[in-house]
């Protein structure tokens, strides 16, 4: 039983974290930047549930995670304790509120920094045809407002906008067909000042070299994972700084939180030589891992 891990460059970026931008409707405002993860799921209803029997999911649903009711402050507060549970809790959350296939997630992530009036494009659902887009519209120290756009070829499927907290999460959801009955897109918005708005991705800009792990610490595979036999590849985006540390951990994939927990209580305590520009001087970067829990 291993994990096995390696450091994501150009290839993995390449297929995962490339946004083709557009000007937005008018409605987006200009400001700062906001860091946004962005994860897609796909799921299929279980076997035991009859096809005339599947939950109806209008596309573009908001679909809300934490409870409803109370004031304004407080709807904030829980959507922000809810992001902090586990993303698989929150997808287990999904799947047996519209009584889905336990056994059949896609699932695909991508962390953007969001600039208001850039429309982003998401990782696209090949096989069902469907292109996702996300623009964040305006944000504040509170909230931010993105529009959310599912779309086949030229015909709209949905076209929503969501506020979010910051530090919370939210969920749009719909369906399509076949090759993807349930779509959910989850948008989880950084809280300000999250400290990575200031690294950059190495691959995207020329002159800059990318960072050299000098030191790895194995994840170890936790027994309760084993016994389950459960496996999977966690995917986590992260800054290396300019000392060589790592910071500002994120799970884009998360297979089950056991999986993840380690896997990030194993990279803190890597170390790298880090980045450096043109003129041979450290910088901040933002990079991927992938770490693959595999049973023997």
């Amino acid at each position: 039983m291993s994990a096995i891990f390696s450091l994501a460059l150009s290839a993995f970026l390449a297929t995962t974290a490339t946004a083709s931008a557009r000007t937005a409707p008018a409605m987006a405002q200009s400001g700062e930047a906001v860091g946004t993860n962005f994860a897609i799921l796909v799921g299929f209803p279980s076997a035991e549930q009859a096809p005339d029997r599947a939950t109806l999911l209008v596309p573009g649903t908001v679909i809300p995670l934490a409870a409803e009711g109370g004031v304004p402050g407080d709807i904030l507060r829980r959507q922000i304790i809810e992001k902090s549970l586990s993303f698989t809790q929150a997808a287990d959350k999904l799947w047996g509120t519209f009584r889905l296939d336990p056994n059949r997630r896609r699932q695909m992530g991508r962390f953007e920094q969001a600039v208001p009036g850039i429309t982003l494009d998401l990782p696209a659902i090949e096989d069902a045809g469907v292109r996702l887009t996300a623009t964040l519209v305006r944000a504040s120290e509170q909230t931010a407002v993105y529009r959310i756009q599912f779309r086949q070829g030229d015909k709209s499927l949905a076209d929503s906008t969501v506020t979010v907290a910051r530090g919370g999460r939210a969920v749009v959801g719909g369906m399509n067909g076949p090759a993807a009955p349930y779509i959910f897109v989850l948008v989880e918005p950084d809280m300000p000042g999250a400290g990575s708005h200031d690294a950059i991705r190495s691959q995207k800009v020329p002159g800059i070299t990318q960072p050299e792990i000098v030191q790895k610490v194995a994840p170890n595979y936790p027994e309760e994972a084993k016994k389950d036999k459960i496996q999977g590849i966690v995917v986590l985006d992260l800054v290396v700084e300019l000392d060589g540390k790592v910071s500002n951990i994120r799970a884009l994939q998360d297979p089950d939180s056991r999986l993840t927990a380690a896997a990030i209580e194993a990279v803190r305590q890597w170390q790298f030589l880090p980045a450096r520009n043109k003129d041979g001087k450290p910088v901040r970067v933002l990079t991927t891992l992938t770490i693959t829990f595999a049973l023997k």
